[in-house]
C-alpha cells in the first residue's frame, strides 16, 4: 500500500524470531521497519528518531513493556506516538495494566498476520486523523488570530483602529486600580490636512497618512500603542508615564515629522502635526481623560500648531 511508504514502526522484543516474524508481515505491506531486543534500547532508539509506531513486548529482562511504555507517555516529546503490546500473556488484568501504562492496543502470541496488519493499519490511520486535526486546528487557530488582528487594526495605516485602542484603555486603567502608577494620553492631528487632499489628491493624503503612521510608530516603545483614531487624528497611549514624559515622547514625534521629507512622485513633501498631552488619574474617566488631551490640542491649533501642549499648562 502506497500509503504506508513514509510510515516507520519500531518492534521491541527480547526474541529474536518474534522480531523476524513481525518485521516480515509489516515490510510485506511496505512499512519500514526498525528492530531492538530491549527497554533501554528502544528508549535510545525512540530518543534519536521517533517512529509513527511502536510494538512493544510486555516481557522483557531489566525494563519491561510497561516500563518503557511510561517512560515514553511520561515525555511531551514521544507521549503521542501510538503503542501496541504485543504478549503471550492472555489474562485481562494484564491487557489492563496495558491499557493503563498508556497503550492503544494489545496483540497476543501467536500472531496473527491478518489481525497484526488491520490492528498497525487502524492505529496508523488513527494517528494520521489525529496529526491532520491538529494541522486543521492550527490553521484555524492562525486564521482566528489574522481576523481578530485585522478586527482591530487600522487598514490604511496599520496602527491600532478605535475598537482596540478602547480596550487597551480599558485595561489600563483597570491596572492603574491596582498599580496607582500614571498612564499618559497624546492626541495629535494632522496640520492642514485637507490641502493635501485638495492639492495633490485622496490618494496623497492616504501617502501622508500611512508616512507619518510609519514615524509614530518607530517613535515610541514596544509597550506604547498607538492608533488611528478617526480621519487624520492619531491617539497613543503610554503606560506607566507622567505628563513630563508624554510631552518628551510627542515633541519627539514632532521634531522628527518637521525635519522628515516625503517624496510622493515629483513632489517633495512635508507635514506636521499638533500633540494634545493628558494625564489619566483616580479622579478621571477614560472620556474626559480624552477630552483634556482633545482640549490641549485644540489650544494648540489656536496658537499656531506644530506644538505639543499638555492640558495642565493652560488651565
Amino acid at each position: 500500500m502506497n500509503e504506508n511508504l513514509q510510515a516507520s514502526i519500531l518492534i521491541v522484543d527480547d526474541n529474536i524470531r518474534n522480531l523476524q516474524v513481525l518485521a516480515n508481515i509489516l515490510r510485506d505491506h511496505n512499512y519500514k521497519v526498525a528492530m531492538v531486543k530491549d527497554g533501554k534500547k528502544a528508549l535510545k532508539f525512540i530518543k534519536k528518531k521517533t517512529p509513527d509506531l511502536v510494538l512493544l513486548d510486555v516481557m522483557m529482562p531489566k525494563m519491561d513493556g510497561f516500563e518503557v511504555c511510561r517512560h515514553l507517555k511520561a515525555s511531551s516529546d514521544t507521549e503521542n506516538i501510538p503503542i501496541i503490546f504485543i504478549s503471550a500473556l492472555h489474562e485481562t488484568e494484564d491487557k489492563i495494566k496495558a491499557f493503563e501504562s498508556g497503550g492503544v492496543d494489545y496483540i497476543t502470541k501467536p500472531f496473527h498476520k491478518k489481525e497484526v496488519v488491520a490492528r498497525v493499519r487502524t492505529h496508523m490511520e488513527l494517528q494520521k486523523s489525529r496529526e491532520s486535526l491538529k494541522i486543521a486546528y492550527r490553521k484555524l487557530q492562525k486564521a482566528y488570530e489574522e481576523m481578530d488582528r485585522a478586527a482591530r487594526t487600522d487598514i490604511l495605516t496599520r496602527l491600532s483602529n478605535r475598537r482596540d485602542i478602547i480596550e487597551k484603555l480599558k485595561y489600563e486603567k483597570t491596572k492603574f486600580g491596582r498599580s496607582q502608577k500614571p498612564f499618559a494620553l497624546i492626541l495629535a492631528d494632522v496640520d492642514d490636512f485637507k490641502y493635501f487632499n485638495d492639492e495633490y489628491g485622496h490618494d496623497c493624503g492616504d501617502f501622508i497618512l500611512e508616512s507619518i503612521s510609519a514615524v509614530i510608530q518607530s517613535s515610541v516603545r514596544k509597550q506604547d500603542s498607538a492608533a488611528r483614531w478617526g480621519g487624520e487624528e492619531f491617539l497613543l497611549l503610554l503606560p506607566e508615564t507622567s505628563l513630563d514624559g508624554g510631552f518628551t515622547v510627542a515633541e519627539k514625534i514632532r521634531q522628527r515629522l518637521t525635519d522628515q521629507v516625503f517624496e510622493y512622485g515629483k513632489w517633495r513633501l512635508s507635514a506636521t502635526m499638533t500633540f494634545g498631552i493628558s494625564i489619566f488619574s483616580a479622579s478621571k474617566t477614560i472620556d474626559k481623560c480624552i477630552k483634556q488631551a482633545d482640549e490641549a490640542m485644540y489650544q494648540g491649533k489656536k496658537t499656531g500648531k506644530n506644538r505639543v501642549v499638555c492640558f495642565k499648562k493652560f488651565k
